[in-house]
C-alpha cells in the first residue's frame, strides 16, 4: 500500500510503484492521489498501489514460497 502523500515522490523511482496486478507502467494523476496502469488501462487510488521496495510480493502472491 502506498501513502496518498509519498505517491508523487515513490512514482518518481522507476519500477518502484506497481499496481495490483504488478504492472509498473504508472502515469501520476494530476489532481488525485492515483495513477494509471497503461497495461491495465486502469486508474488506481494511491491505496491500492504497492511499494515493491517494502512489499515486494504483495502483487504477485503466485510467487509466495518459490526462489
Amino acid at each position: 500500500m502506498v501513502a496518498p502523500e509519498d505517491l508523487s515522490d515513490l512514482l518518481a523511482d522507476p519500477y518502484r510503484v506497481a499496481c495490483p496486478s504488478g504492472h509498473t507502467a504508472l502515469k501520476p494523476a494530476t489532481t488525485t492521489p492515483s495513477a494509471y496502469c497503461r497495461s491495465c488501462r486502469e486508474s488506481y487510488h494511491a491505496s491500492e498501489l504497492v511499494d515493491r521496495r517494502t512489499d515486494p510480493d504483495l502483487c504477485k502472491p503466485y510467487r509466495n514460497g518459490k526462489d
